[in-house]
């Protein structure tokens, strides 16, 4: 008997050692705000010169969203600013509880995807318009409006937001320069995002306001907006019948929306082929019906 107890005791000993090393091994796997920073401001900074939305701002959201990086949703979806999947999101999804019981949530393949999903959401949304004629310095003006616009519901976000980019002197990133402390500060490798099954939604009419760009398809294809029309980027060996079967549309639509946009009877590698109306048409066609 006694045999049996040293035994179970050095058994459960080890056992304890290794959930100790397991937990070690998950604390060191998180990242600190100093390593987030350091990881994604370069990329918040190449945003901010693209679209025009401070990269003070971006990191802070993405701080605070994601809590730098650590997160749940962050870590199974890539997801850093929380965006909702909206009625129209056609891309990769995960359910997550937030407000309410199992949300639908975007998932996005890399965080290079959700940086630039962010921006093209509030670029192209006309709910934040009025932000994009601030100073693109004025990372105060941006964080109230962001609150005043509805992008959280949080009373305090705007002050938030703007405490954070002041105690990590995020404002150095709108001119382009990274904070002095970030000078030793090793980049860890990006966690990969855990494998579970996906879902998927079939293609629906996009309403503006809930914006939808470069999303990654059940097939991984791109849909973008412009001027209110989807279309996608053409890929080497695709049809209008393969484009309409792998997007659950009619393939006599696609070759009507896009008769006067792509000379011959198919597509070719790199050809815009719109989703919807092009826009002109359907101006051309609101203004016979008056």
């Amino acid at each position: 008997m006694k045999a049996v107890v040293k035994r179970w005791c050095r058994a459960a000993a080890l056992l304890a050692c290794l959930l100790g090393w397991g937990l070690e091994a998950h604390a060191q796997q998180k990242m600190t705000r100093e390593e987030y920073i350091a990881t994604y401001a370069p990329l918040a900074i190449q945003q901010q010169k693209k679209y025009g939305i401070p990269a003070s701002i971006k990191m802070a959201q993405g701080i605070i969203e994601s809590q730098y990086g650590n997160s749940e949703l962050s870590r199974r979806s890539n997801n850093h600013f929380g965006i909702k999947c909206k009625k129209d999101w056609v891309g990769d999804t995960v359910r997550y509880d937030d407000d309410a019981l199992q949300e639908c949530f975007r998932r996005y393949s890399t965080v290079e995807d959700s940086y630039r999903d962010h921006s093209e959401f509030l670029k192209n949304s006309p709910r934040y318009e009025r932000l994009f004629r601030l100073n693109p310095k004025d990372y105060k003006g941006w964080a109230y409006g962001l609150k005043e616009c509805g992008y959280a519901t949080a009373p305090h976000y705007a002050t938030t937001l703007i405490k954070c980019i002041e105690d990590y002197e995020l404002y150095l990133l709108d001119d382009g320069e990274m904070p002095s402390y970030l000078a030793d500060v090793v980049v860890p490798a990006a966690p990969e995002v855990a494998e579970e099954p996906l879902e998927s939604s079939a293609v629906a009419p996009i309403d503006i306001d809930h914006y939808t760009v470069a999303v990654h398809t059940a097939d991984g294809r791109g849909i973008f907006m412009r001027d209110g029309v989807r279309y996608l980027v053409a890929r080497e060996g695709d049809t209008y019948k393969t484009i309409a079967r792998s997007l659950g549309i009619s393939a006599s639509r696609l070759k009507r929306y896009n008769r006067k946009h792509i000379e011959g009877k198919e597509v070719s590698a790199g050809d815009t082929v719109y989703l919807d109306r092009p826009a002109r048409e359907k101006g051309d066609r609101a203004r016979s019906a008056k």
